[in-house]
């Protein structure tokens, strides 16, 4: 796909739309002349980057926990913009590393259905309707911490199980014209990320000294990688989940051995 040329067939609904790598895929996607669903919990921000994306920009209400209000948010869509050709399914809440003795059942639900329940619930309603156009591409995000745990107990087996969701759908909808991918994103430059650093709740020291790269990965990157799996450059991929991530996975056994090449 010439990235230049403006697709006004491009539809795509991004699950929480309204900020750090979901904003990036709504601004990508209307630089390319399509059309952006932003879809999440903040409706103020939602509202608030469609005004500044244009008139090809929508927010609606984006519960991805709440099927019903997703039904409704789908009628409301079909009314306001192109059938849908793409979803980004950023939605998500984080953790920070908590011992599962301090980690209540409770709390560590509300992170896995955010991230496995609400991938799911968006993909049955939004995905099988692009399945029965015919046509169209899914995006899951996932992360490097479904291949590498960590110590975030919720986040990181739910970002796995997004991988293992991704890789049925793609064969489950492959013969209906529908594609199913997703990305493994690094530490990335968001708004979840920064205001830690800056109360001093996060130390981004280890976090650069475990990325090949030596540096955050930036949201418009991420959704770079997003755009050409939503694309028809990407036609042949499908059940794949492509890392993203400043060479973290790669990197991950270089520890023992004294850390990094270094540049001389």
């Amino acid at each position: 796909m010439n990235h230049a040329t403006p697709d006004s067939t491009l539809s795509v609904i991004v699950t929480g739309g309204a900020s750090g790598i979901g904003a990036a895929v709504c601004r990508r996607v209307i630089e390319a002349g399509g059309y952006a669903a932003i879809l999440d919990l903040n409706q103020e921000a939602a509202h608030t980057l469609a005004r500044e994306l244009g008139p090809r920009a929508v927010a609606a209400p984006g519960d991805v926990l709440d099927e019903a209000g997703l039904r409704a948010t789908q009628e409301r869509l079909a009314a306001l913009l192109p059938a849908a050709t793409g979803l980004v399914n950023c939605a998500g809440i984080a953790q920070v590393p908590t011992a599962i003795e301090d980690y209540p059942v409770e709390a560590w639900a509300r992170v896995v259905d955010s991230h496995l329940k609400g991938t799911y619930t968006a993909c049955r309603v939004f995905g099988s309707a692009m399945a029965e156009r015919g046509r169209g591409a899914v995006v899951n995000v996932a992360s490097v911490l479904s291949f590498r745990p960590g110590p975030v107990l919720a986040y990181g087996p739910a970002k796995a199980a997004v991988v293992n969701l991704t890789e049925a759908l793609a064969v489950h909808w492959a013969r209906r014209g529908l594609r199913v991918n997703a990305i493994a994103p690094g530490w990335t430059d968001t708004p979840f990320l920064r205001p830690k650093e800056r109360q001093g709740e996060r130390d981004m020291t280890p976090i650069l000294n475990a990325t090949p790269l030596g540096r955050l990965m930036q949201p418009r990157e991420i959704a770079e990688v997003v755009f050409f799996l939503l694309s028809p450059a990407a036609a042949v991929i499908t059940g794949a989940t492509i890392p993203c991530d400043g060479g973290v996975i790669a990197g991950s056994g270089w520890a023992p051995y004294g850390g990094f090449p270094q540049t001389a």
